[in-house]
């Protein structure tokens, strides 16, 4: 890769604005300050699409109320029913009432007192819990604590590995471990959005938009891909 993160985050952010509807698990935590409602949000969004998991946590929050004690003592069935729209209803519903009674046995039935641990014991206990990764986890804990964590979906993925930073097998962790000492701590909620913003505009999966990208100079996929172009033409 041939830029410093610093350019890249000012590249990115001269290009791009971010707004908070375009993602959920921040745009929860905004208008909540809630970092269990930021759990759910979170683990409804796998394997889905925004515009989905918004509809299910609103169902959730009008037909169940999303606090740990309501989903804990709800019926699984009305859960269930709830998230329908984000898909995998069933098992997000038994992973999130699991969660929620593992949070009134063990923790008071409050999240921050998992979080408010050192990042390290917060981020190995919330990976304890059922349906918790390791995105999900590092979402949580940047956006509601902002530790140091950098969340790699499949966007910030096909970035990285286009850009050089990481390999394509490689994995989430050592991604994450890169993007860490490529930006700068205060900045890594923001250039999580970026990128991402980025991954959905313009670095898309199929016929990404490189003649236009404001960081292509910085891409080895475009070098290589601008490379081919011109040996075809001399060819």
């Amino acid at each position: 890769m041939n830029c410093e993160g610093s350019e890249i985050f000012d590249r990115l952010s001269e290009e791009y604005h971010i707004d908070s509807k375009d993602f959920v698990a921040f745009d929860v935590w905004i208008s909540s300050k809630d970092p269990f409602k930021v759990l759910v949000a979170t683990i409804l969004s796998q394997n889905t699409t925004d515009k989905s998991t918004y509809k299910s946590f609103k169902t959730l929050e009008e037909k169940v109320g999303v606090e740990v004690k309501k989903i804990a003592d709800a019926d699984y069935n009305l859960i269930s029913e709830s998230i329908r729209f984000s898909g995998l209803n069933n098992s997000k519903a038994k992973k999130l009432k699991e969660i929620a009674q593992i949070l009134l046995k063990e923790y008071h039935g409050d999240l921050w007192n998992i979080l408010n641990e050192s990042p390290e014991t917060s981020r190995k206990i919330l990976i304890s819990l059922p349906g918790v990764g390791d995105k999900t986890a590092d979402v949580v804990l940047l956006t509601c604590k902002g530790y140091e964590a950098f969340p790699v979906d499949t966007h910030i993925r096909r970035i990285a590995v286009r850009l050089g930073i990481a390999k394509e097998r490689e994995t989430y962790t050592v991604i994450s471990n890169r993007l860490m000492t490529l930006f700068h701590g205060k900045d890594f909620l923001k250039a999580h959005h970026l990128l991402i913003t980025h991954g959905r505009k313009t670095c898309k999966a199929n016929k990404p938009l490189c003649q236009i990208c404001p960081i292509n100079y910085c891409c080895e996929f475009y070098k290589r891909k601008d490379n081919q172009g011109r040996n075809q033409q001399a060819a």
